[in-house]
C-alpha cells in the first residue's frame, strides 16, 4: 500500500503499557463507505486491516510514514453473523508461524466480537518503490473494462451500483480485469486504493465473485478467510483465479496475471 493517507478510520488511541493498542472506529459511512457493506464482507474487512493496522502502527510510534508498505498475508474468522458494524478493537503485535505479525479483535458497539484480524507486511526501507513501480506497471499491455465480456451481475451476486470484475465461469477458472473504470473511485461504491495496483480489498471482493460463480449466484457468506499476497496484481491487465481444492464450505483459489502467481485465497463459507 502507499504512503498512510491524511485521514483516519481510527481514533483515540491508547497504548498500554504491554504495547496493546485499543481505538474507537470512525462511524462515518460517507467518509468509509466500505463499513456500510456489512461487517463481515470480506472486501470490508481486507479494508479495514490497512487503516487497522497502519494507525495502530503509528499510535506505538513504529511507523515511518515515508515509506511505502505492503500486507504480505492476512487471515480472519468472523463472529456472530448478527453483529453490527466495526465500533472498537485492540491491536496488538504477535509472531506468528516465527514471524512479527499484528493481530486485531474487533467489536460492535455492543462489544459483541466481530472478527478476529492477523496480518502480516512488508515495508519498503531502502527500495526506490515509485520508480520500480512504474517500471512493472509498463511491462504489460493495458486492456479497458469497457470491452471486456463481463460475467452476469446475478451471477456475481453483485448490488446495486457494484461492478463485475470476472468473465464468465470456465470449468473452475474465470479470466478478469480491474481498471479505474470499473474498480476505483468515484466509479465504484466503496472500493478505494492508491491507483497503483490492485488492492488487497479488491482481491477478496474477486475472491467473493468468484465463490459466486462457483455456486451460480447462490448467496452466501464468509465465515474465515485467508490470503497470502506474493506478487501485485497490475490494474488494467487481465488476470486469471482458479479454484484449486476445498468443497462442499470451504474453497481455495489462486489467482495469476501475466503467468505468475500472484494472491493465494481461501474461504470457508455459510449458506444465508
Amino acid at each position: 500500500m502507499p504512503r498512510a493517507y491524511g485521514k483516519h478510520f481510527t481514533h483515540d488511541h491508547v497504548v498500554d503499557a504491554d504495547g496493546t493498542v485499543v481505538f474507537a472506529c470512525s462511524q462515518d459511512p460517507q467518509a468509509w463507505p466500505w463499513t456500510a457493506i456489512g461487517p463481515h464482507h470480506p472486501g470490508a474487512i481486507q479494508a479495514a486491516s490497512y487503516w487497522l493496522s497502519v494507525e495502530s502502527a503509528t499510535a506505538l510510534g513504529g511507523w515511518d510514514p515515508d515509506k511505502w508498505s505492503a500486507l504480505t498475508w492476512t487471515r480472519w474468522a468472523c463472529g456472530d453473523p448478527a453483529v453490527g458494524r466495526m465500533a472498537h478493537g485492540r491491536y496488538e503485535r504477535v509472531r506468528i508461524e516465527g514471524k512479527e505479525s499484528f493481530s486485531v479483535h474487533l467489536y460492535d458497539a455492543e462489544d459483541a466480537l466481530v472478527c478476529r484480524l492477523d496480518g502480516r507486511g512488508v515495508v519498503f526501507r531502502t527500495r526506490d518503490f515509485e520508480k520500480w513501480r512504474s517500471e512493472a506497471k509498463e511491462a504489460s499491455a493495458k486492456v479497458a473494462s469497457a470491452g471486456f465480456a463481463y460475467a452476469n451481475p446475478e451471477e456475481l451476486g453483485l448490488d446495486t451500483g457494484e461492478f463485475a470484475f470476472l468473465g464468465p465461469l470456465d470449468h473452475g477458472r474465470a479470466i478478469g480485469l480491474l481498471d479505474a473504470a470499473n474498480a476505483m473511485p468515484p466509479a465504484h461504491p466503496w472500493l478505494d486504493g492508491s491507483g497503483d495496483h490492485v488492492n488487497s480489498a479488491h482481491l477478496a471482493e474477486v475472491a467473493r465473485q468468484f465463490v459466486s460463480l462457483l455456486r451460480g449466484g447462490a448467496p452466501f457468506r464468509v465465515t474465515q478467510a485467508e490470503m497470502r499476497f506474493d506478487r501485485y496484481v497490475e490494474l488494467g491487465v487481465p488476470f486469471e483465479i482458479e479454484r484449486t481444492g476445498g468443497e462442499n464450505d470451504f474453497v481455495s483459489m489462486q489467482l495469476r496475471q501475466s503467468g505468475r502467481d500472484c494472491t493465494r485465497i481461501e474461504y470457508r463459507i455459510a449458506d444465508t
